[in-house]
């Protein structure tokens, strides 16, 4: 038994790269266990994909969502740091995190740009996207969600489900994506749990499965404290969590299974587990099965067919896992992470992605699949590496140095490095793909493939724009003559309009980008910086579909157009640090004009002199 707990909880990291340590503490009481897991960063970086190579069904594509200052970034810092990619705690406010890197989001202290980043937990290689929090920069979660299999969204346990918090929720309901619910913040005054998870079933419309709730169920003074932080009970496994109060960084925790003479921490994970198996019986047919077959126990029914019906639940989209935490006291993360590798799917388990031919329109779509009959979800969407390379650019970033980076997420067969890609988005224009990376934030590792249901970067795409499909050369739906044509204009290093209205091959289904609604117009200082200004304008247009530039006949103005008034500010301080430039008034755009005919009578009446 203990073998078995022990290997259900372990975490695992690759030994070229992290050191990992186990120890058990061992305790007079057999009934007791207890298991501390410390990390330390040995020397480079976390997972590659060539490290699982031939197992997509441990790889978690996720990313992380919520309303501005909900907690995203500081429970991503707690996730790395326990995966042992960190050596210390990032911190927002000190501006030492590790996803929020540019100069303007340490600065704010907020999230203006999607961020990637690899590391390893219990055997699995995860794949995570920081989403930013504020509505100017809802493209980057759009264009996230697109690619993800799975999400964790981020609510503050005193405010609940707030504005954008419903937005990035649509975003992921839009691609069906499969939640789990963070309830952080439990540290603050006025947090109410409760409240929250009743907050997320009422207006985010999903059934809330809570996985772990605090041992002290009523707060006399409406607020926990730290002491009162250190006690949890798991209502899957039914076991009593602590963390090591003598460890400042939460990565210490133990684990007992509870039994009745436990008393209090018992009778609140077995209310906690005949809650949560209620919740699954209205569900999930087989969890009452196995209810009936303990005569009607909660606690009887199995740690095994608990986890499975949860999982079932999460799949389908009829269910969110709710886990319960405060990430800036370090408490409660270990088990979100455990939770997405437990109850978010992998690759395999996604329906395959809408496509279309080049002279087809989205409402003739087809699913990229193999053409045999499935029953178990597992094996509802073929990915393999035998296939044809069907990849899709889901962003793009400008490097000074190496140029054009674009972020891709492989569907199917493999992406290999100098490998000729054919942009069918672009008419079929072939390209070279010079470099791949693995992209950890702000940094990277060069590795040579990026294989099916992996999300990595490609260098040397200079034609490929964001929402573009990349196809292997011989690809099925490429004819002879398309290959034949792409491959003359990239000799000729031409890209014409012609090539973006004509898409040829199989497409991937793009990225809804919302029209701007705030402008400005931007001038250069002088003559000599109107050609730095274009450059720099080229590149911003490349990195966020959401802005736009055009010229004002009327005005003879040039004008930027973006999301709201803080996303032209952050634009606004790119430029400025690159060429001598001013901006104008910021105003939003819109025009009033009469919108149809009528008509009105008015009598005019009035006494001059006295008389009428």
């Amino acid at each position: 038994m203990l073998g078995q707990w022990l290997a259900a909880t372990r975490r695992h990291s690759t030994a070229s790269l992290y050191s990992y340590k186990h120890s058990l503490v061992s305790q007079s009481l057999h009934r007791q266990r207890q298991f501390t897991n410390t990390w330390q960063l040995s020397r480079k970086r976390a997972f590659t994909n060539s490290h699982y190579a031939q197992t997509a069904e441990r790889v978690r594509n996720i990313g992380i969502i919520a309303h501005i200052d909900a907690g995203k970034t500081t429970t991503t810092e707690r996730m790395l740091h326990y995966a042992g990619f960190t050596r210390k705690l990032g911190d927002v406010d000190s501006g030492s995190t590790v996803m929020d890197y540019l100069p303007a989001e340490r600065s704010r202290g907020i999230t203006i740009q999607s961020a990637a980043i690899t590391f390893g937990w219990r055997d699995a290689q995860v794949h995570l996207i920081d989403t930013p929090g504020h509505v100017d920069f809802t493209v980057e979660v759009e264009r996230a969600m697109r690619v993800l299999d799975g999400a964790v969204a981020i609510i503050d346990a005193v405010a609940g489900v707030q504005a954008q918090t419903l937005t990035v929720w649509r975003q992921t309901s839009a691609y069906g994506i499969p939640c789990i619910v963070f309830v952080n913040k439990m540290d603050r005054e006025g947090a109410d749990w409760q409240r929250a998870v009743k907050d997320v079933e009422q207006r985010l419309g999903t059934r809330a499965l809570v996985l772990v709730e605090p041992e002290i169920e009523k707060l006399a003074q409406g607020k926990y404290e730290p002491s009162e932080l250190r006690y949890w009970v798991d209502a899957v496994t039914m076991e009593r969590i602590e963390y090591d109060a003598s460890d400042k960084t939460g990565a210490t925790v133990r684990r007992q299974l509870l039994t009745p003479e436990d008393g209090r921490a018992y009778e609140v994970a077995a209310r906690a587990r005949e809650r949560l198996v209620e919740t699954l019986a209205e569900l999930d047919a087989e969890i009452v099965d196995e209810f009936l077959a303990v005569d009607g126990d909660h606690v009887r029914v199995s740690t095994r067919a608990v986890r499975a019906a949860v999982r079932r639940a999460t799949l389908s989209n009829m269910a969110c896992p709710v886990v319960l935490g405060a990430a800036f006291r370090n408490v409660g993360v270990q088990p979100l992470l455990d939770a997405v590798i437990d109850y978010l799917p992998s690759p395999t388990e996604r329906p395959p992605p809408r496509a279309i031919s080049g002279s087809q329109k989205f409402s003739e779509s087809r699913k990229i699949s193999d053409s045999r009959k499935t029953k178990s979800p597992a094996s509802r969407n073929a990915l393999t590496n035998d296939d044809k390379l069907v990849a899709f650019a889901f962003k793009v970033t400008v490097d000074a140095q190496r140029g054009p980076m674009v972020f891709v997420r492989v569907y199917s067969g493999s992406l290999d490095a100098r490998m000729t890609l054919v942009n069918g988005t672009r008419g079929g224009i072939r390209e070279r793909a010079s470099k791949l990376l693995q992209m950890y934030a702000d940094s990277s590792e060069e590795i040579r493939t990026i294989r099916a249901g992996h999300i990595g970067v490609v260098l040397g795409l200079k034609h490929t724009r964001t929402g573009d499909t990349l196809l292997h050369p011989d690809h099925t739906s490429l004819d002879d003559a398309t290959v034949v044509a792409g491959r003359e204009r990239s000799a000729m290093h031409m890209l014409t309009e012609e090539d973006v209205r004509e898409p040829v091959g199989l497409q991937l289904h793009g990225i809804n980008v919302p029209p701007p609604v705030f402008m400005c117009a931007v001038e250069a200082d002088s003559p000599k910086d109107e050609n730095p200004l274009a450059q720099a304008l080229a590149s911003l247009l490349l990195e966020d579909p959401s802005l736009s530039v055009s010229f004002d006949t009327e005005t003879g103005q040039t004008v930027l157009r973006g999301m709201g008034e803080l996303h032209l500010e952050i634009v606004r301080d790119r430029l400025r640090a690159l060429v001598n430039v001013t901006f104008g008034t910021m105003r939003v755009s819109f025009r009033e004009a009469p919108s149809c005919t009528g008509s009105a009578r008015f009598d005019y009446d009035k006494d001059i002199a006295g008389r009428p």
